[in-house]
């Protein structure tokens, strides 16, 4: 067992642990006594985890223990899932004091972590995230939710976790073995998320929260040492429980990004996932972009939109890309619908505050809040993410 590495997440109620080591979920139930004793706990598992390592964590586990295997994807992250799971945990009889547990990637942790929020007005939830994306990012800061189809004519929009809410997590306990099984396309996608945390972070931070440093390392894969893993894991996890502390609601307003800063990228890529035409040459097939490799293009789109506005330093943009290519990641859309589709996506971001869109760019101290630039400026930074 390597680890385990602890980052403490702190907050007004007094926060949490992000336990992050090799072997952790064989021995699941002693870390889950060092919260309390409970009377019944609900496994939600995801079915891309092998079940050999499920059912060992589940074996590990004293208490009365129910258990639903579940396969999200984007399309079924919705509320007929989450209504699923809200049965799920009628069914088990879980009450105030028990705990719900989930053991797989970061739509799981979202929907599942939505449900544990609602029932009974909430019960504790313990995030044991079995991706790279879902440990460096959506297990960590409380956020849940689900996706919503609705109809923004001309076309079908998904937009991305309209429905959810505030529900922080007892405990995250990432155990990186769980990452030997990942198919690489679903690693690399995680790699996304560390290189917006990269960026975050400043020029001026070293260790694997540099762009240099990350790109050195690069590329990383699924069978990548664990000791590296982890010190990856933790690192990533340590800044994104530094911004979360410093405004967990999301409450910052102005220029100052607070939580905000976390959505670098995304307002971009979640157009990007929501447009059903929009596709990337991924391994020689051209397929609709998943969220990690959205997210890597909408890093480069708000890098050169903010070098157009004068707030990006010229030559991060590029850097940037090259950083995004070397984790093997896709860089331009191959095939688009009409950039006016994507910049009406874009709008019905749910951080748009009365009626103004709001963006994160990049700059050499981290990044910066962007009021709407206009129509101008965000088709600019689209063209330049277009198929080449």
């Amino acid at each position: 067992m390597i680890g385990p590495a602890r980052v403490r997440v702190a907050l007004a109620n007094g926060g949490h642990d992000v336990l992050v080591g090799r072997g952790l979920l064989t021995g699941l139930g002693g870390l889950l006594t060092r919260l309390g004793q409970f009377r019944r706990i609900h496994l939600f598992e995801d079915v891309g985890v092998p079940k050999a390592l499920r059912d060992v964590a589940a074996s590990s586990i004293d208490a009365r223990l129910t258990r639903t295997e579940y396969g999200l994807d984007e399309a079924t992250k919705s509320m007929a899932s989450l209504e699923r799971m809200l049965q799920d945990l009628a069914s088990a009889g879980l009450e105030r004091g028990d705990l719900a547990v989930v053991v797989g990637g970061g739509i799981l942790g979202d929907v599942a972590g939505l449900a544990a929020g609602l029932h009974r007005r909430g019960v504790g939830v313990v995030q044991c995230p079995t991706t790279l994306l879902s440990m460096v990012d959506a297990s960590v800061g409380g956020k849940t939710g689900v996706n919503l189809a609705v109809l923004a004519d001309p076309t079908r929009v998904l937009l991305k976790n309209a429905v959810g809410m505030f529900h922080q997590p007892s405990l995250v306990v990432a155990d990186v073995e769980t990452l030997v099984s990942l198919p690489d396309r679903a690693f690399r996608c995680g790699l996304a998320e560390c290189i917006k945390h990269a960026v975050i972070a400043g020029t001026e931070t070293g260790g694997m929260l540099d762009l240099d440093a990350l790109s050195s390392c690069l590329p990383m894969g699924p069978t990548t040492d664990a000791e590296r893993l982890v010190s990856l894991v933790r690192e990533n996890i340590g800044l994104k429980a530094a911004v979360v502390a410093g405004d967990e609601q999301e409450l910052a307003q102005g220029a100052a990004p607070g939580r905000r800063a976390l959505n670098l990228g995304h307002t971009f890529a979640h157009a990007i996932e929501g447009c059903e035409g929009v596709r990337v040459e991924i391994e020689g097939r051209l397929v609709h972009p998943s969220h990690g490799e959205a997210v890597g293009i909408g890093l480069i789109a708000s890098a050169r939109l903010g070098e157009a506005v004068g707030l990006t330093p010229p030559g991060l943009a590029d850097k940037i890309q090259a950083v995004v290519a070397r984790a093997g990641l896709p860089v331009h859309l191959v095939e688009v619908p009409d950039i006016g589709d994507l910049m009406s996506a874009m709008r019905q971001d749910k951080k748009s505050s009365g009626g103004v869109l709001r963006l994160v760019v990049p700059t050499r101290e981290g990044v910066s809040m962007l009021d709407d630039p206009g129509d101008s400026a965000l088709a600019g930074a689209w063209r330049h993410v277009r198929g080449r």
